[in-house]
């Protein structure tokens, strides 16, 4: 797949210049920015990261992504109001604790664990995607629309350019207390479909194998947790624990409880 950078028509010779940076680091093509985004990236280009005065942006044909905060707004909201999140409230009870997000996507799990935490732990985002690696840090950064708690917990994410696999194998052993995947679905929910092409576009989809589980298990002093469909053969490791699954939800989190770490 053909992915470029480039940027906005009113771009100044900084923004350009920092553009081109972002393409030699994350080794993807500078395009020049033409008239139209289709003659800057050509037939064969399938989407542009694209840099804003604000924030960059990518684009496809017919969708766009940028940073937001996405349904982790309301999940937020309703812990405020004190209504328990699914996720959350899977996490061991523990007064500090460091989590990986192993596929930090939008954020949107990250943002909801980061502020659930309340600065007594630390999050660790990992995403392999150039494109949304990008756009995340920036968000991480500069995203400003939000309550100032909400701003804090992006801010304290830790944001790295890299892939679970690669980073699991690397990791000591019981070197953080929870791990978390939340793959790409290849068949996503009907209504995510369409206002998330860009997105998806953008996304890895590395598959979660029997060996990165193992290695989040080693790596994990208390839980390895995985969001999928409820009906993933993932589910049938007999190293899950349990999986919470409620009946009319779309998706299932199975859990790893750590023997003798826990």
């Amino acid at each position: 797949m053909k992915i470029g950078v480039t940027v906005s028509k009113d771009a100044s010779e900084d923004l350009i210049h920092k553009a081109k940076e972002a393409a030699r680091e994350l080794n993807l093509p500078w395009m020049e920015r033409r008239d139209t985004l289709e003659e800057t990236g050509g037939e064969d280009c399938e989407g542009l990261l694209e840099f804003t005065r604000k924030c960059p942006v990518y684009r496809t044909r017919d969708n766009l992504y940028k940073f937001h905060l996405g349904t982790a707004k309301l999940r937020i909201a309703q812990m405020k109001h004190g209504h328990a999140d699914r996720l959350v409230k899977l996490l061991p009870d523990k007064e500090y604790l460091t989590v990986v997000d192993a596929t930090f996507g939008a954020g949107g799990d990250s943002i909801v664990l980061s502020w659930a935490l309340q600065g007594k732990g630390q999050i660790i985002s990992l995403e392999k995607s150039p494109v949304l690696w990008a756009i995340g840090q920036s968000g991480i950064s500069g995203f400003s629309d939000a309550d100032e708690d909400v701003l804090q917990a992006i801010r304290r994410i830790h944001l790295i350019h890299d892939d679970f696999a690669h980073w699991l194998q690397q990791a000591k052993s019981n070197s953080v207390d929870v791990v978390y995947f939340d793959t790409m679905f290849r068949h996503p929910v009907k209504k995510d479909i369409n206002n998330r092409n860009a997105f998806r576009n953008a996304a890895c989809y590395d598959v979660l194998t029997e060996d990165v589980l193992t290695q989040a298990v080693r790596a994990a002093r208390c839980r390895v947790i995985v969001k999928e469909r409820p009906f993933s053969p993932v589910f049938k490791n007999p190293a899950f624990t349990y999986v919470d699954s409620k009946k009319g939800q779309s998706t299932a989190y199975g859990v790893i409880v750590c023997q003798n770490k826990d």
